[in-house]
């Protein structure tokens, strides 16, 4: 059965082929970063276990289309779950683009107002995933999970992981905070805060959290995060060490490798999620988990999109 349900939006991708241009040839992929999270976890885990299988399921809501369906065929030849895909009639996924100048940078515009996504939990489907709590033993999520909800259907999903958590199921959360998807940020704040106290594990980015809470240090969210509730935190930040501290207040700090040839930073954050549950499924410690995800991280920024092979990668 799978181990983790990852809850969120998976949105289609068009990217340029010629930097600098907005017209043109472009490539159609998908992305989002629960479904990347998923997705990194999938591929780590064979990575780990050649005959691992079914560790992942995810959770969204699609269309039934021709962009809907392919993503779905694409996500369970990665051997990801899809029984709790919720497809709508007459429902499409969102899109975004992605812009690159002469120099690398990229910018990025969303069309996901009408998305498929923001239904999740309509038409009794919450009931559905509910009902479904045995088969798994973790459910993960993050700041765009709730984001994109409505404010009746935000409390309906905090509702659920609570129901989830309290059946002794783990919660893993990254706050993954992105303030256009928010009215403002006391808003996000008291979502964020409402799930932290139901959570084993929060995988926040110490850049997103020091913009909405001002931490100064990794070492503060992490603590400001252990004094909701949550049983642990692993603070990313970049190529910079990974902080990490728990409710038992073991701490500790890991390096990762240097990366020189940096291409594209997309996903950098999902891929080390989805690494370190795979790495912590597999009976990994903290610390190791944390260094098989910065591996992982760390190959998936020296390739372009935000979902790369990673088959030829060594782990141990």
């Amino acid at each position: 059965m799978p181990q983790i349900a990852f809850i969120g939006e998976c949105m289609l991708e068009l990217s340029g082929a010629q930097p600098g241009t907005v017209f043109g040839a472009a490539k159609l992929g998908f992305a989002g970063d629960t479904l990347n999270a998923a997705t990194y976890m999938a591929r780590t885990s064979r990575l780990l276990d050649h005959d691992a299988k079914d560790n992942a399921a995810y959770i969204t809501a699609l269309g039934v289309d021709a962009y809907s369906n392919a993503m779905l065929s694409a996500w369970q030849s990665d051997g990801i779950a899809t029984g709790l895909v919720r497809q709508i009639e007459g429902a499409l996924p969102g899109l975004y683009t992605i812009q690159t100048d002469h120099n690398g940078e990229r910018s990025f515009s969303y069309w996901r107002d009408q998305a498929a996504a923001k239904q999740v939990l309509g038409g009794g489907h919450d009931a559905k995933i509910k009902s479904a709590f045995a088969t798994f033993s973790g459910l993960y999520l993050s700041g765009i999970s709730l984001a994109i909800l409505s404010p009746e259907d935000r409390l309906k999903m905090i509702d659920l992981v609570g129901a989830f958590s309290q059946q002794g199921g783990k919660v893993y959360f990254d706050t993954n905070h992105r303030p256009r998807l928010w009215q403002d940020d006391k808003t996000a704040i008291a979502a964020y805060q409402a799930i932290a106290p139901l959570c084993d594990t929060i995988l926040p980015t110490f850049d997103d959290d020091a913009a909405l809470f001002g931490d100064t240090s990794p070492i503060q969210t992490g603590r400001r995060w252990l004094k909701t509730g949550a049983k642990q935190v692993i603070v990313k930040s970049g190529g910079d060490p990974t902080y990490w501290c728990d409710h038992d207040d073991h701490f500790g700090t890991i390096t990762p490798p240097t990366i020189t040839d940096i291409v594209d930073t997309t996903s950098a954050g999902d891929s080390f999620n989805g690494a370190f549950l795979a790495a912590k499924s597999h009976g990994k410690s903290t610390e190791n988990a944390i260094t098989i995800a910065q591996k992982v991280a760390g190959r998936v920024i020296c390739r372009h999109g935000a979902l790369v092979d990673i088959s030829d990668l060594v782990l141990d």
